[in-house]
């Protein structure tokens, strides 16, 4: 943390960062590591650099027509909501969640990637944007919604069938589960994980977990927490290589919130077996680099750096919290 607040500028802005997703855990990692104020200033700048007048985000990723920021559109805003909200700034969270509610498929409850598709009301709906923005709803009191798209990811997970060898996380409203070599992929959402493969994308099955863990605290509804640990055992029973790389770096947050509600000591082993190896590839500056992505930390730019450090840091947190 101390190399993120290093760079910190008096405005309580981060300098020549790229995007708004780049910013968008970086308040809630502050907050909970401790520096309360300075995530208040990064509340002002984030207002201010990225808060339409109608309370919708103004991102520079969306204006300049990046793809990944357009499959997945409502996956960094509903980052952003959920760390204004832990924040006490409800003028941004409280204002943009409506925005953010306009992309939920109103038949299977799940969030749509993109903003034409959920004009349409038809085509991909994104289960990373889905946990990230259930994680929102609850946080923003959007309990209902927040139960539906759960019962999306419930019925993601029911109609895998082969979870002893695979999940499929991309649900087409026309075609169902897409297990073909042609569904679309986006950046969050991988085609397929393979549960005994290496370098495989589990920041999504932690994901996962994480959202139905709070779900289950919320609502009391023990379909969830089913599912949480079902997910859970697909991704902790697979390949031992899930403790050995950065891909998996949410599976330390989905494994330590799972713990909360279990008191199971094994999510808890699994949280911290993650984050020791984040702890081990630290840079000695104290930033972090998402080695999966590269082959040398020259190729891991300030403004992501930025962006997975806090993350990291987050997941690092409040796994040690637990302790």
């Amino acid at each position: 943390m101390g190399w993120i607040l290093s760079h910190q500028e008096p405005d309580g802005s981060f300098g020549p960062v790229e995007t708004m997703s780049h910013y968008m855990v970086l308040g809630a990692s502050m907050l909970y590591t401790g520096h309360a104020d300075a995530a208040a200033a990064l509340m002002r700048a984030m207002k201010a650099l990225f808060v339409a007048q109608d309370g919708s985000f103004d991102a520079p990723e969306v204006r300049a027509g990046r793809k990944s920021a357009l499959l997945e559109r409502g996956y960094a805003p509903a980052w952003v909501i959920y760390s204004s909200h832990v924040n006490l700034a409800y003028d941004i969270s409280l204002r943009a969640m409506p925005h953010l509610l306009m992309l939920q498929d109103p038949v299977s409850g799940g969030m749509f990637g993109t903003g034409d598709d959920a004009t349409r009301r038809k085509g991909i709906v994104n289960c990373a944007v889905t946990c990230v923005a259930g994680e929102s709803a609850l946080t923003t009191g959007y309990v209902a919604e927040a139960m539906r798209m759960g019962d999306h990811i419930l019925n993601l997970v029911a109609s895998n069938s082969d979870l002893g060898v695979c999940f499929y996380p991309i649900w087409d409203t026309e075609r169902g589960l897409r297990t073909d070599v042609d569904a679309p992929a986006s950046p969050n959402m991988p085609r397929v994980i393979e549960r005994f493969g290496n370098n495989q994308h589990h920041y999504l099955t932690g994901m996962m977990i994480a959202f139905l863990s709070d779900l289950y605290r919320v609502s009391g509804e023990s379909k969830y927490l089913d599912a949480a640990l079902t997910v859970y055992e697909f991704a902790a029973g697979g390949s031992e290589e899930i403790y050995q790389t950065t891909l998996a770096h949410k599976f330390a947050w989905g494994s330590s919130w799972l713990y909360r509600t279990t008191q199971n000591a094994k999510h808890l082993e699994s949280a911290c077996r993650v984050c020791d190896y984040l702890v081990a590839h630290q840079e000695k500056d104290g930033s972090f680099v998402h080695w999966a992505l590269v082959k040398s930390a020259d190729e891991w730019s300030y403004s992501p750096r930025l962006n997975i450090t806090a993350q990291f840091a987050l997941w690092i947190s409040r796994t040690e919290a637990l302790l």
